[in-house]
């Protein structure tokens, strides 16, 4: 079920940003950005309830202004502080259930735009560690590696007998996407490998089981064969996305878009917050 949750939103997100392929970055994130701004206002319309948002939010003030005014009145200044709480938890709970519409889409959402703007291809020239990890211990036969044309194996494999796992260190020498196969005790798994450029999804781990992880690693799917192998793993180095000189996460970007252009739409939409 996980599996195809995964690759029915990672298809989705790959025809959504069809169009942004050959621009930078930002240009896909800014996209992404105004389309949750919209989905999150279209929610807001049909669930929260702007009158009775608004009525919470007059009463807070009315009763923080009530502190300041009447300072000298104990009884009043304690019994505005606790109707100011109360109008607060209804504030909160008024929001809550567009917020809970929400929130499963935007992680899902969340996911695919990291694998694809948080981390970028490996490019030539340099070192890439692959890790197999192992649910118990490590297996006690030959390990064997075939990374295809575009890397090339810069050391033997490391037991690391405390972490349970066994390493590799590669180098990438061409552009491509090679699936490395790891084989031990007679096992043999695989794992994608980019090398080069553009904004492809990637992965830093491919599981052999589904569980709540499966849904951080939602590019490749289950290994082949699940024992005794856990896990096959690479760390790819990290994307920052540039706008105006300015160069930084990616989550940054779009939560300036989001929030800027919900924030100037919500009269529009009769939405309030």
């Amino acid at each position: 079920m996980l599996q195809k949750i995964n690759y029915l939103a990672t298809r989705a997100c790959d025809v959504l940003l069809l169009p942004f392929a050959k621009l930078p970055p930002f240009w896909g994130v800014l996209f992404l950005g105004v389309l949750t701004s919209l989905f999150v206002l279209v929610i807001y319309r049909w669930i929260s309830s702007p009158d009775k948002v608004r009525e919470a939010k007059d009463r807070i003030k009315a009763n923080i202004l009530a502190i300041r005014l009447y300072r000298d009145f104990w009884r009043t200044i304690v019994g505005s502080f606790f109707k100011s709480l109360f109008y607060t938890g209804k504030y909160f709970a008024l929001n809550l259930a567009p917020l809970l519409a929400v929130l499963p889409l935007l992680f899902l959402l969340f996911v695919q735009m990291d694998v694809r703007y948080g981390m970028r291809p490996f490019r030539p020239g340099e070192s890439v560690t692959l890790k197999a990890s192992f649910a118990g211990g490590i297996a006690g036969g030959e390990a064997g590696l075939k990374p295809g044309a575009e890397l090339r194996a810069a050391m033997n494999p490391v037991y690391v007998d405390a972490l349970g796992e066994i390493d590799w260190k590669l180098k990438a020498v061409a552009p491509g996407a090679p699936d490395v196969a790891i084989t031990v005790d007679g096992v043999t798994v695989s794992k994608k490998v980019v090398v080069g450029g553009g904004q492809p999804a990637l992965s830093n781990r491919r599981l052999a089981s589904s569980s709540l992880a499966h849904f951080i690693y939602p590019v490749e799917t289950l290994l082949e064969a699940r024992a005794p192998i856990r896990a096959v793993s690479v760390q790819y180095p990290p994307r920052s996305i540039s706008f105006l000189g300015i160069r930084t996460h990616w989550l940054v970007w779009y939560l300036v878009v989001t929030f800027v252009l919900a924030l100037a739409l919500k009269n529009k939409f009769g939405v309030e917050f």
